[in-house]
């Protein structure tokens, strides 16, 4: 084998190991919230037990219907989150799209995330790994549901802190304001949506993205914020898909952040193609 071919090779089973690498990470990212959510549900379970053994006698004198009624509510209470948990893992686990049911608020979410937020504060656990994991999790949902994505109906979604705190134009209201100076990420980040046909705007907190999003009804959201506001909007607009673009910080929170275009041309054409199901999760 001569020198260069066996470079090619080198180089071919190395761009192999990455590939791995790269699926082991990704899964490893999403660990956190899943696992916490898994331990949440674990206790909720120990305490619904606990609870129902401690009122039990009362229950009991109380006759049989009502004990009936209260012990098959709290069973059916118990495994649609634990069957919703379940689906979530192995749908973001496997890319394979088994949530149900379609285009419903999640109990198990809801119920389930802020005791896991919860956990994660009494063992001292990164609450922005915590949020980041959710955010991979949710993007990973996403891409499972791209067959049931429908509509070119798309809107981007990015915070003002994107525009540097010198410009004096104002875009949350007017986004032709914006002169595409180079000097921040907003102006390519214009013509990216002018490019494909996506409505953008730039707002300054939840409250005017849910305004948005509900003026808008967009079929999918591509948002680009810090992991907190990521993970409050996704639950907030839930059950639009949001694939969710975590922003750089050099400056620190809120100021001069940045984004990388890569992440989001790859959002772009998982929207664009909603087949295309390949994508990082």
């Amino acid at each position: 084998m001569t020198s260069e071919a066996a470079q090619i090779s080198a180089n071919s089973v190395s761009s192999v190991l990455r590939g791995e690498e790269s699926a082991w990470l990704a899964a490893w990212k999403k660990f956190p919230f899943l696992s916490f959510c898994w331990i949440s549900l674990f206790l909720l379970i120990a305490g619904g037990m606990l609870a129902a053994y401690l009122v039990y006698p009362r229950l009991y004198a109380l006759g049989q219907p009502l004990n009936y009624l209260f012990f098959s509510g709290l069973g059916v209470f118990f495994v649609v989150l634990g069957g919703g948990l379940a689906l979530i893992t192995v749908t973001s686990l496997t890319g394979i799209d088994l949530l149900y049911p379609h285009g419903k608020r999640s109990v198990t979410v809801k119920v389930l995330f802020p005791i896991a937020v919860f956990l994660a504060m009494l063992v001292r656990f990164n609450r922005a790994s915590l949020m980041v994991s959710f955010v991979k999790v949710n993007n990973s949902l996403t891409i499972a549901q791209a067959a049931r994505i429908k509509g070119n109906r798309i809107l981007v979604l990015l915070p003002h802190c994107l525009q540097i705190d010198v410009c004096n134009r104002k875009i949350t209201n007017d986004l032709s304001n914006c002169v595409r100076c180079g000097k921040c990420p907003v102006g390519n980040l214009i013509e990216i949506s002018e490019e494909h046909g996506l409505k953008i705007e730039v707002v300054n907190g939840g409250t005017l993205a849910r305004k948005r999003v509900a003026m808008f009804r967009p079929q999918g959201v591509i948002a680009v914020a810090c992991e907190r506001d990521l993970t409050l909007g996704i639950q907030d607009v839930h059950p639009v898909p949001v694939y969710g673009v975590i922003n750089d910080r050099p400056h620190g929170p809120c100021v001069n952040t940045c984004v990388d275009m890569t992440l989001v041309n790859e959002a772009v054409e998982f929207f664009k193609k909603p087949k295309l199901t390949n994508l990082p999760q």
